[in-house]
């Protein structure tokens, strides 16, 4: 079994954050599980949206699509996988499924219980938490995570949000995600930190993509 890397990152820019999740992905030779915070409460675009649906808040465009995500009070990862990880081979609903059954295990060790989605709710939003999509993790009628994906020639990037009705705990959520996550799936996974050529690699994308209107308003 091959191990996974742990990450655990404090707050960064909405730039600095989405770049070291591209990083890992074009460096990718491990699975990775990325934990970390924003410095501003910037909102998230998905790749294909509008750049005018985040108002005059600060923002940036993601490498995923889906929703806007904002991310004032929310926890956030980054799952990252090989192109050759067996995960790979899942469906992209099935590898939903997956993820989110080690997100709710974090969820159930901090005491709240959760279900999956069994189908996209009726409702039409450019709000990620907005719509439940299949899959997606709910808890007394509202949606608590969702993600999206990409996966390009060196594997697979996940970008999940979890939004708690109280975020008083979400302290707690992001202190006890990482063991729940890992003992729920049966994976190991140790502590890590960047490889010389993920910084290198995060300092380029942050430069030239993500702190750019060119990147970020193009739509």
């Amino acid at each position: 079994m091959t191990s996974w890397r742990l990450l655990v990152h404090g707050p960064a820019s909405p730039a600095r954050n989405m770049a070291v999740d591209e990083a890992l992905l074009r460096e990718v030779r491990e699975p990775i599980l990325r934990i970390y915070e924003w410095s501003v409460p910037a909102v998230s675009l998905g790749y294909f949206q509008p750049a005018a649906l985040a108002g005059e808040r600060p923002f940036v465009r993601r490498y995923t699509g889906g929703g806007l995500v904002d991310h004032a009070r929310d926890v956030t990862y980054t799952i990252v996988l090989p192109r050759k990880h067996a995960w790979m081979e899942l469906s992209a609903p099935d590898s939903y499924c997956q993820v989110h059954r080690g997100v709710q295990a974090a969820l159930a060790a901090c005491g709240i219980e959760s279900d999956l989605t069994p189908a996209a709710h009726a409702v039409e939003s450019d709000a990620c938490f907005a719509k439940a999509v299949r899959f997606d993790i709910v808890a007394a009628g509202r949606k608590l995570s969702g993600a999206a994906q990409r996966r390009t020639r060196e594997g697979l990037l996940h970008q999940g949000s979890i939004l708690l009705p109280d975020p008083a705990r979400n302290a707690a959520l992001r202190r006890a995600f990482a063991q729940a996550f890992v003992a729920r799936l049966e994976l190991a996974a140790s502590p890590g930190e960047f490889t010389i050529a993920e910084s290198a690699r995060a300092v380029d994308l942050e430069r030239d993509r993500y702190a750019t209107d060119a990147w970020n308003r193009s739509r």
